[in-house]
């Protein structure tokens, strides 16, 4: 068996126990104990599993091998609690998107009483470059993904200079923040700001609702209350690299914040 292998078999043991001892690892694998902690050192090293008080787990750099939507599970469950404490400040429909290739879907989404309906719902699918809550999405890609992206939906599908969008997600890129009025919906305000994991974006929280319901003093309370719940989420999935399902993800956050009910989750 080659190094390769056993490495996989280190990891595939643990992905199927969970967390687990070196002791543990070394009888399944037939290896000698120190020859064991070696591999361990080496996937601890690279970020492929983790080491929690003896006990070793996935790591992050595994986690993000996992399938896209497994991730987004995660992710939303994460998300749940923050949004709707984001809905009882704001008292307006919050969503979470996420990057899927060149589109923006929407994972998450949680609603007031009086809530109005937009594009964006649960699962739908829009383009990257319109509408705050995709915005933030595209505008910390990297510049060749940009590039490439706005060449071709924009320029050769909408016919239209691309230079304009690129300015404007520069712009949103700086200030960290994307506000928008009907971009996607008539009469729409849209307030989005990035959520960062792992030094990469990963998601995008954001508020939309009536422009009519948020004169500039309301709008200024919303941008603030978006940007701590932005912040909020980043330093939740940077404050431990253990993966995590639907029922640890809870457990995470409920050493962050008290769990309240704010919002009906549609």
């Amino acid at each position: 068996m080659t190094s390769l292998e056993r490495g996989l078999d280190i990891l595939s043991h643990i992905a199927i126990n969970g967390p687990t001892t070196a002791d543990s690892i070394a009888e399944a694998s037939g290896l000698p104990l120190s020859t064991t902690y070696r591999y361990i050192m080496s996937l601890r090293k690279g970020g492929y599993i983790a080491d929690y008080e003896g006990h070793f787990d996935l790591g992050l750099r595994t986690l993000r091998m996992l399938r896209p939507q497994a991730l987004q599970r995660c992710l939303a469950a994460i998300s749940s609690p923050v949004m709707f404490d984001l809905v009882k400040k704001t008292d307006e429909t919050t969503l979470l998107t996420v990057r899927d290739g060149w589109s923006a879907t929407c994972i998450e989404l949680a609603e007031p009483r009086r809530a109005v309906r937009f594009s964006f719902r649960r699962g739908v699918s829009l383009s990257l470059h319109k509408g705050a809550s995709a915005k933030p999405l595209l505008a910390n890609m990297d510049a060749g993904f940009i590039r490439r992206y706005l060449d071709a939906r924009v320029g050769w599908d909408e016919g239209q200079d691309p230079s304009a969008t690129w300015d404007e997600l520069a712009d949103v890129r700086a200030k960290g923040l994307a506000v928008t009025v009907s971009e996607l919906d008539p009469g729409a305000l849209g307030v989005g700001v990035p959520v960062f994991w792992d030094g990469e974006i990963a998601a995008c929280i954001s508020v939309i609702g009536p422009s009519s319901r948020m004169p500039e003093r309301r709008l200024r309370d919303i941008v603030g209350h978006v940007r701590d719940a932005g912040f909020q989420l980043t330093d939740i999935l940077s404050s431990t690299d253990k993966p995590m399902d639907e029922e640890s993800a809870a457990a995470l956050l409920a050493r962050h914040q008290p769990r309240h009910e704010p919002a009906e989750k549609v």
